[in-house]
């Protein structure tokens, strides 16, 4: 690699440090959400019957251990939940995941508009 494209791809680690920081803060003051929260739940509403913990790991770029860490505060909350006790055990969003992600969206919506703007 290139000192150039170090360099384009430390931009742009920067821009989307950023970027994920207001989208954080937008959704943690609002609904109680990180960023990679609203990620993990609009992958599943693309689901209905649920995705099997491996798959969904993969989807996100994570091992299942730290799919684990991620969705056992969300199951808590109500937001998730585990279908069956198999190795493949899918994840499904709940109803009020579902709301709560509606919800969400037009706030993820008007902080990326923001960042636009900047």
């Amino acid at each position: 690699m290139t000192l150039g494209k170090l360099q384009s791809l430390l931009e742009r680690e920067r821009a989307h440090a950023l970027a994920r920081f207001h989208l954080d803060e937008a959704l943690g003051t609002h609904h109680g959400l990180s960023w990679s929260d609203f990620v993990l739940l609009q992958r599943l509403d693309s689901e209905p019957a649920g995705v099997p913990e491996a798959q969904l790991a993969r989807a996100l770029g994570m091992l299942r251990s730290r799919l684990l860490l991620r969705t056992r505060p969300l199951e808590k909350l109500g937001l998730v939940s585990r279908v069956g006790s198999d190795d493949a055990r899918p994840v499904k969003l709940s109803p009020a995941g579902r709301r709560l992600l509606r919800e969400a969206r037009e706030t993820a919506a008007a902080a990326c508009a923001e960042l636009t703007l900047s």
